[in-house]
């Protein structure tokens, strides 16, 4: 299935290709509840996402809808942030013969 990462809806129950990250129809916590719910069930999502926002060819546009937003702009932001300090490291290590 194809997925369309420039546009993410995190309402719950949301449906079709941008709701990946939205949680159950009947989910009904705070931020702090959805960052476990997002960190237990979507993890590897949203790492895989963060390959696209990163590096070279990164992908600049995203727009976020639905109640936990600001939540998930947070935790995917930590993602990013994760992903340029690994790939900086990686640079550092192969410049420096490693």
């Amino acid at each position: 299935m194809i997925r369309d990462y420039s546009r993410i809806d995190t309402a719950p129950g949301a449906e079709g290709e941008n709701a990946m990250f939205s949680p159950p129809a009947n989910f009904a916590g705070e931020r702090r509840e959805y960052l476990a719910w997002l960190k237990a069930e979507r993890e590897q999502q949203l790492r895989f996402m963060g390959r696209l926002y990163t590096g070279p060819n990164r992908c600049l546009k995203l727009a976020v809808v639905g109640p936990y937003k600001e939540a998930f702009e947070a935790a995917f932001e930590r993602v990013c942030q994760q992903r340029e300090r690994d790939s900086a490291a990686f640079r550092r290590g192969l410049t420096n013969g490693a």
